[in-house]
């Protein structure tokens, strides 16, 4: 194979990022046939005259993201993704995530918050004052039914480059909290939509506002994959909720050719894909991978988004994108919504994006959490590792574990209750569970309970 890449000396990107999207576009484009084999590291780096370190990083991600998979002793190939026949998946693998009933305690936990140094205040007040005293007479006025315009305008432009979005600021509705937005959504869609199907485990409280609004819902097992798409085509479902690129709990991420089949499941049945992009862009050893929204080429997508932990739980703004053909009827019954997000805090964080304070926050939080996550595995591994096994951790603010125990649930859920840390069980085998547990509340000395016995 022949490789005809050129490096654009105009641009920021890196050049494996260029290397990247060129071999993804061509991939995609089928001038990379299905089922072609990739030149190897080492023929490539001589083809194209470029180090060995950047070809494998290259790779790497298309390998996170399921373009190309890499054959033990025969080398890396293209996936097939013109192929959108379901395939049957009826026979079981060991990591099928079980139907699990997560109930969330009322009682605080700190590993649920987000890390205290991670946030500047002093930027923050500075920033609020500034609209206080320089935007005086617009506080006076309640926000707008859908959100300030300029603070959807730096959104709309942050989605697009940070999660490869295609959207503009007429399509963002903003409001505190992501179950609000699926309220909205689900009052725009229920006249002509009844069936939702929802991930299995997930996020609980997406289920309950659908059924709130009198949806039949049904719930679709998730696998290391992602979603069962199988059973989303016999679910006869209208409208479905996805958490692609970081699975909540299980941290699964969805390849490129499920998502295809997803957006391809879309189309046919004329449905609608509800994406929660939930702390996505938290990755430990790739980029973040592209969201759902931005490969939609039918306008079938609603996309998700909050700053809940990527800044703080307190912060209540959310936003959704909807799709061009859903914006009609949404100004027809917009006015039905009271906004819910703060109209000083919204023109705060409009300042905050527009001058490149977000940013810097998300390089500080990546690489504290880096180190977070890193000391916990060492940890682990130091500490725990003939009874404690770490099944996810490259993406997002919660970690995977497999433990040996044969102790009850409720005693698991205690023995961690007890250090003040909330977990949620996702399988429950034979002599073992398999938990999430988010890490992003605790400080450098909590983590050091993996270094005393947790059972």
């Amino acid at each position: 194979m022949l490789l005809t890449f050129y490096t654009d000396k105009e641009t920021n990107k890196t050049i494996y990022m260029q290397l990247y999207e060129y071999l993804k576009d061509e991939i995609i484009k089928n001038n990379i046939k299905d089922g072609e084999k990739l030149p190897s590291i080492r023929e490539a780096s001589k083809m194209l005259k470029l180090s060995k370190t950047t070809i494998e990083n290259a790779y790497f991600q298309l390998l996170t993201e399921g373009y190309i998979e890499n054959k033990p002793r025969k080398g890396y190939y293209v996936i097939h993704l013109s192929d959108f026949q379901i395939k049957s998946e009826i026979k079981e693998s060991n990591n099928t995530f079980k139907n699990i009933n997560l109930k969330l305690e009322e009682k605080h936990f700190k590993n649920e918050d987000v890390d205290h140094s991670t946030f500047e205040v002093k930027d923050w007040k500075k920033i609020y004052s500034r609209v206080l005293f320089t935007r005086e007479k617009e506080l006076y006025s309640s926000s707008d039914y859908q959100g300030e315009y300029e603070l959807r305008k730096e959104i709309s432009e942050f989605t697009n480059l940070a999660r490869g979005a295609n959207s503009s600021p007429e399509q963002i509705v903003i409001g505190a909290g992501v179950q609000y937005l699926i309220g909205i959504l689900a009052g725009i869609i229920r006249e002509d939509y009844n069936n939702a199907a929802v991930e299995s485990p997930g996020y609980e409280k997406a289920r309950y506002i659908f059924e709130d609004y009198s949806f039949n819902t049904t719930e679709i097992p998730v696998r290391d994959d992602g979603l069962n798409t199988e059973m989303l085509y016999k679910s006869n479902a209208d409208v479905v909720y996805i958490s692609p690129s970081h699975q909540f709990p299980t941290g699964s991420l969805m390849p490129i050719k499920k998502r295809l089949q997803l957006l391809n499941w879309a189309k046919e049945e004329k449905s609608f894909i509800v994406e929660d992009d939930y702390d996505s862009l938290i990755r430990h050893e790739s980029k973040p991978v592209p969201c759902l929204q931005g490969l939609d080429k039918n306008d079938r997508v609603v996309y998700l988004g909050s700053f809940s932990k990527i800044l703080l739980p307190s912060l209540r703004i959310s936003y959704m994108i909807l799709p061009v053909r859903l914006l009609e009827k949404y100004n027809e019954i917009k006015n039905r919504y009271t906004q819910t997000s703060s109209k000083i805090e919204q023109m705060a964080l409009e300042i905050y994006i527009k001058e490149g304070y977000l940013q810097k926050h998300l390089n500080k939080i990546k690489r504290i959490y880096k180190k977070k996550i890193n000391l916990i595995q060492e940890y682990i591994k130091n500490f725990q590792g003939n009874k404690v096994e770490v099944l996810s951790a490259d993406s997002g603010l919660h970690i995977v574990l497999e433990i040996k125990t044969k102790i009850s649930p409720d005693s698991l859920r205690k023995e961690f209750e007890d250090k003040n840390i909330f977990i949620r069980i996702i399988e429950t085998k034979k002599s073992s569970y398999i938990i999430s547990l988010s890490y992003s509340g605790l400080d450098f000395e909590d983590i050091e309970v993996f270094k005393s016995s947790l059972l």
